[in-house]
């Protein structure tokens, strides 16, 4: 037995309707099972309960044992003053309490105790595959919906801690969330680093050189601090942007971040560090206003035309420095705009409107999630043969939260589709 199951079944009031006795024979009714409490303390605060007609009002503990009151000493701790009525799964022990004792285990339908078990003891990423056909469209969107809106959320404050970093400037908090979303999920510390390390000032000040807007960025990723090698001797692109950032460096006093912060290993070609970083240059060089851009999108499609963007030709015939390869594409294309309208634009535009207090700003955020494609990915891909829906990146958003807040973590009882099959049993 689970005390988290016992928690689901006491806020959920799956026995409300049945006649309850306290383990000392008293007549119980539940009025109110109190507010959840997740600090030091009582499970329930603010209960109110009836024994024998009398109204009482105070705390609920709950444990899987009785003998847990005494294992976690709580005959101890002052807290636990106010408690009227102590929840336990089983009375294993006779406790003397000021308050009355109500064991659950005859109210509570085995098969309901079986199914929870089979869910969180499972080791598949989605136990509940078999019940899934019988989930409604309605209802996988509004599951969808609300976790989607949940991510979106917990994405909105860690802008605002970024915020906080860039002493509430707007335009550099955006400019650093911009930064990172070129490193997806592999490369992302390394991208935060780098945005870190360079002011957006210095970028706006030569926002009109497309090359020193490179060797800004290049230089301050740490890729331009190698000893020229033959390779690189022979390599006048590189040579030029390493001359043009020792200059910039010199001038602002910057420090490139280290090398060894970037993953080179594992990564599709177009997913390259280098490739990314000059898809990052060409963004800033291309569009010096982007970042107001980002801070007042609307609509998805006023961000199209960075999809066409094409870094220096030079990145059409290499990915890493002094090494030239087979030419291929390096354009940004419309799924890396969609993870930009996603991993920035939401969340920036979230936090603004919540900033000023704009609730119709709000909704328009969540429209823009649906003006987007779903995100194609190992873990979505896996949700929709398994029945999900795939319409937009509201539901991507939704089932990566989903996957990260719920399914790895077993936290079945917290999840629509995990509650619907306990209250089939």
């Amino acid at each position: 037995m689970d005390e988290s199951l016992l928690h689901y079944f006491w806020r959920n009031k799956i026995f409300a309707t049945v006649p309850l006795r306290t383990t000392d024979g008293r007549e119980l009714r539940i009025l109110r099972g109190g507010n959840p409490h997740h600090d030091a303390g009582p499970d329930f605060k603010q209960a109110l309960i009836k024994l024998d007609g009398l109204t009482w009002a105070g705390d609920v503990e709950i444990h899987v044992r009785a003998s847990d009151w005494l294992r976690h000493g709580h005959q101890h701790d002052e807290k636990y003053g106010s408690i009227v009525l102590h929840v336990v799964y089983e009375e294993d022990v006779g406790l003397e309490l000021p308050c009355p004792t109500l064991e659950l285990k005859p109210y509570i339908p085995s098969e309901m105790i079986a199914e929870y078990e089979k869910l969180s003891r499972s080791l598949e990423l989605l136990p509940c595959r078999s019940f899934l056909p019988s989930v409604t469209p309605l209802q996988f969107t509004e599951l969808l919906s609300r976790l989607a809106a949940e991510r979106c959320e917990r994405r909105k404050q860690e802008f605002f801690d970024t915020l906080r970093n860039c002493h509430d400037s707007w335009h550099e908090a955006v400019f650093r969330r911009f930064v990172v979303s070129f490193g997806f999920r592999t490369n992302a510390a390394a991208f935060e680093l780098l945005a870190q390390s360079l002011p957006y000032k210095y970028v706006l000040k030569h926002k009109d050189s497309r090359l020193q807007v490179y060797a800004l960025v290049f230089g301050q990723a740490g890729m331009l601090e190698a000893e020229r090698t033959d390779d690189l001797e022979k390599d006048s692109y590189y040579r030029m942007l390493q001359d043009e950032y020792r200059y910039l460096r010199y001038k602002y006093g910057l420090s490139a971040i280290p090398l060894k912060t970037w993953n080179l290993l594992r990564l599709r070609p177009q997913n390259f560090p280098c490739v990314r970083l000059a898809q990052l240059s060409e963004c800033l060089y291309r569009s010096p206003d982007l970042i107001e851009q980002l801070l007042h999108c609307q609509k998805a499609e006023s961000l199209a035309h960075i999809s066409d963007f094409t870094p220096n030709e030079y990145w059409e015939t290499h990915r890493h420095f002094g090494k030239s390869c087979p030419p291929h594409s390096c354009q940004i294309g419309e799924q890396t705009v969609n993870l930009l309208v996603i991993n920035t634009v939401v969340p920036v535009r979230l936090a603004y409107a919540t900033f000023h207090g704009d609730d119709t700003m709000k909704e328009g955020v969540f429209s823009l999630l649906e003006e987007v494609s779903f995100e194609n990915n190992v873990i979505t891909r896996q949700y929709v043969k398994a029945g999900f829906p795939n319409g937009s990146a509201l539901h991507s958003q939704g089932i990566l939260e989903l996957y990260k807040q719920y399914c790895i973590p077993k936290q079945c009882l917290n999840c629509d589709i995990g509650c619907l099959i306990l209250r089939k049993c």
